[in-house]
């Protein structure tokens, strides 16, 4: 049968038919991996089920209120802290102000005698870092856990619920630490609530372990402003001793450090997210501090999904040309060889259709999520291709 498809007219040679079946499976080996990179990409998915809503006792909470130049943004915070979250630990942490923010945190520790002020000189050695801040801010807390937030980030709607469902993965000892999103301001830019949006998906992605029972994890690229922690860990890692030669990464390697004595958990409900404007973080020398697989984890990515895209084009390409063999044959109906070939192809082109879609439609949900815009949602994997392309073409400068 297969010998009698070579004496058709306008059959295929013995040589292409090679090459089609080779690429064909190069093809989908490549899918395949795709396939798998997706499930890894749509892990987090699964722990969007709803917190318990239990949370911390606010009495067993230290709530680290850190800020530079912003007398507002303390005020703002301290007041509605000591009116929402009665018992807890407040802390203000002046991370070297050289305005009046000192003068109204004066006022406020006489309007709230329970206030812990934590304030750092201005100095150049620890201008660009707030390590000093939260190692200080740690030695001055007094409760077994502690929360740390920016006074640039907005107050969330519901103070209590926010503190509840972040510090949910703590209770009874189910993890040490655990962090939420910071979502872009609803004013930002196009690109400041993309690359908000990509950030905290992947440092979602980055801290999911692959399997259930693997409780090692990774925050490779998390917001530094919302987390908790289990503060007696804090000096069982020794604090910052693995990153204090760094300017930046002040929760992402504290994190890691926690992550291996004990589980930290990334939460993925709306209640604990918050929300400030967009600081994009670009350092080498952290990237340079983190482990090879890390470094490269989004080169990786970003290569199979190259590598996707050019197996759909092939696969297009493929498809024309055996239409343009047809029209040279004047072949009205496609011949059992040809109609095998196109079959191999279609089959190429669903699957790659269907990574597609499911990952516009995880976008989609993540954007809904993180309240940034549908159209953002829809965007991102045109956006990210963009980017990476971007990046690609200037790494040689690097």
């Amino acid at each position: 049968m297969g010998n009698a498809l070579f004496l058709e007219m306008g059959a295929l040679s013995a040589q292409t038919m090679a090459a089609m079946t080779l690429i064909f499976w190069i093809s989908l080996a490549v899918l395949g991996l795709g396939v798998l990179a997706a499930w890894r990409l749509y892990l987090p998915w699964f722990t969007w089920n709803r917190a318990s809503g239990k949370g911390l006792d606010p009495v067993d909470c230290s709530l680290m209120i850190v800020g530079r130049n912003d007398p507002e943004g303390f005020e703002r915070w301290i007041q509605s802290a000591f009116s929402q979250l009665p018992g807890a630990e407040i802390l203000a942490v002046d991370n070297q102000s050289e305005d009046e923010t000192a003068n109204v945190l004066e006022a406020l520790r006489r309007q709230y005698p329970t206030l812990i002020v934590v304030t750092l000189p201005a100095s150049e050695r620890f201008w660009s870092t707030r390590k000093l801040a939260l190692t200080l801010a740690v030695k001055a807390a007094h409760r077994k856990y502690s929360l740390w937030v920016d006074t640039r980030c907005e107050l969330p709607s519901d103070l209590p619920q926010w503190q509840k469902v972040l510090s949910d993965p703590l209770r009874r000892g189910k993890a040490i630490a655990a962090f939420a999103p910071v979502m872009a301001s609803r004013d930002a830019s196009y690109r400041a609530k993309s690359e908000a949006l990509a950030s905290n998906a992947w440092a979602h992605i980055r801290a999911r372990p692959l399997f259930p029972g693997v409780k090692r994890s990774a925050t490779t690229g998390m917001v530094p402003v919302n987390f908790a922690f289990e503060t007696a860990k804090f000096f069982e890692i020794k604090g910052y001793l693995t990153s204090m030669h760094l300017d930046g990464g002040e929760a992402e390697f504290l994190l890691n450090d926690l992550a291996q004595i004990g589980p930290v958990v990334a939460v993925a409900q709306p209640g604990a997210f918050l929300r400030r404007p967009w600081l994009p973080q670009s350092d080498h020398k952290m990237r340079a501090h983190r482990s090879s697989v890390e470094r490269w984890a989004v080169a990786r990515y970003g290569l199979l999904l190259a590598l996707t895209d050019v197996v759909a084009l092939a696969a297009m390409v493929h498809m024309g040309l055996l239409w343009m063999h047809m029209d040279d044959f004047n072949m009205t109906q496609p011949s059992p060889q040809i109609r095998f070939v196109g079959s191999q192809i279609q089959a190429l082109l669903g699957v790659y259709a269907f990574l597609q879609l499911s990952f516009m439609v995880y976008t989609f949900q993540w954007a809904k999520r993180m309240e940034s815009g549908w159209w953002v949602g829809i965007s991102i994997p045109v956006y990210l291709r963009m980017r990476l392309l971007a990046k690609a073409l200037t790494f040689w400068k690097k």
